[in-house]
């Protein structure tokens, strides 16, 4: 393998240079030099409510997408162990050529049937859902109407479609109807929103979003990654809990959160899914998702179903904790997801904070420059149905006292 630095020609520019010169990458790198790396923490177990961690403790984990607490359900464990002894490891080929199980239909029909939707597509991640729908709408002339906050994934969706993306300030109405009214009439108008917000919990506000798109034409596509299992009754997600999902054209889902696996889905008409399954890169050229997680996913699907009552305990949960947190001087945003994000400011707050919960007991994630702006860092923590009030009394507390302490010893920048 040839190293990173060749023999520089005269001339001539290095082309790695923004991959070997990444300050992101330096910043990172200077974090596990200091000690204080609060990324990419290893565990030596399932993330469950408590979970043993690489160093050999256990510790409460508010940080994992395990929302329904199914990721160690030993009905989702033997659906995939069934699943990897019948069809072996891997599909070993797209799904438009030998990549289709009967697990792989039966997952995209049970997904539909509770998005009561006309077809469902899977897909090998939620970052592809994302790509493979925004890629394959809008043509040229078409525009994409993004809000400033959403998932990383639709930014980079958006901006391979054919159509012009255009942002507009975050759960801002009046932003969004200013971007409609500027753009041609005669152009095709998609808006695309998170239902929860990753980052800090927030809802979009769908019933207004539904009535100015009635109003004006555009299509809409919501990404409830963080939704599903989460809102709603029957924990369909922001669309469901706020009343409009039947005016929703396009859901997008990852299946590594509440479903317990990994892989998304898109929940549309029959003909737009068609259109994705003949066009959409991410589908047409990538291997079918391996069986076990496709198993994994449904027998997932199906216990969330049947047991809706999970839904009304996680959002239960949530409650407990952020008036746990308000109570102990440490509220959090204002949000109604899974999803509750503590303020901690400098960064240098943020680091110090996770390291001294980290310590105390609790796992969060650390949430810094640049995934926010600088000075509006936060401690993300992300519950599970299965958390007891114990395990959340008790966190809540670590994580106000750690908050506090990180406050008190960092100066405040002049």
């Amino acid at each position: 393998m040839r190293a990173d630095h060749p023999v520089p020609v005269q001339g001539r520019r290095d082309p790695f240079a923004p991959l070997l010169e990444n300050p992101l990458a330096a910043l990172f790198r200077q974090h596990v030099a200091d000690g204080a790396a609060t990324h990419a923490v290893p565990t030596d177990g399932a993330p469950l409510p408590v979970t043993r961690y690489s160093d050999g403790r256990e510790r409460i984990n508010l940080g994992t997408g395990n929302y329904l607490g199914l990721a160690g359900d030993p009905r989702v464990i033997e659906a995939a162990a069934a699943a990897l002894a019948q069809y072996g490891t891997s599909t070993a080929g797209s799904r438009v050529l030998n990549g289709t199980t009967k697990l792989h239909l039966a997952l995209e029909e049970e997904l539909a049937d509770h998005y009561g939707t006309e077809a469902a597509v899977l897909t090998s991640s939620g970052v592809n859902a994302n790509v493979a729908l925004l890629s394959t709408i809008c043509g040229s002339d078409d525009v994409l109407l993004v809000d400033g906050h959403v998932h990383a994934s639709l930014h980079a969706a958006a901006a391979a479609s054919r159509g012009t993306a255009l942002r507009w300030r975050h759960n801002d109405l009046d932003s969004l109807a200013q971007r409609l009214a500027s753009i041609d009439p005669r152009a095709g108008a998609v808006v695309v929103v998170d239902g929860v917000y990753s980052m800090t919990g927030e809802v979009a506000p769908l019933a207004e979003i539904t009535e100015l798109c009635a109003r004006t034409g555009a299509r809409l596509v919501v990404d409830e990654a963080h939704g599903l299992g989460v809102l709603g009754k029957t924990g369909r997600g922001a669309a469901e809990h706020l009343g409009v999902l039947s005016r929703v054209d396009a859901v997008t889902v990852a299946l590594s959160k509440a479903l317990a696996s990994i892989g998304g889905a898109i929940m549309t008409s029959r003909a737009a899914a068609e259109g994705i399954r003949a066009s959409a890169m991410p589908y047409v050229f990538s291997a079918g998702n391996d069986p076990a997680s496709v198993a994994a996913a449904l027998a997932a699907l199906r216990i969330l179903r049947a047991e809706p009552e999970r839904v009304s305990r996680l959002q239960d949960n949530c409650e407990l904790l952020r008036r746990v947190l308000a109570d102990e001087g440490a509220a959090p945003i204002t949000g109604e997801g899974a999803v509750i994000a503590v303020p901690t400011g400098q960064d240098e707050v943020t680091q110090l904070a996770w390291r001294l919960a980290f310590d105390a007991g609790v796992y969060t994630n650390a949430v810094a420059y640049p995934a926010v702006p600088r000075g509006r860092g936060v401690l993300r923590l992300t519950l599970m149905a299965t958390h007891t009030e114990e395990q959340l009394l008790r966190a809540g507390g670590i994580i106000a006292e750690a908050v506090a302490t990180a406050r008190s010893r960092v100066p405040v920048p002049a």
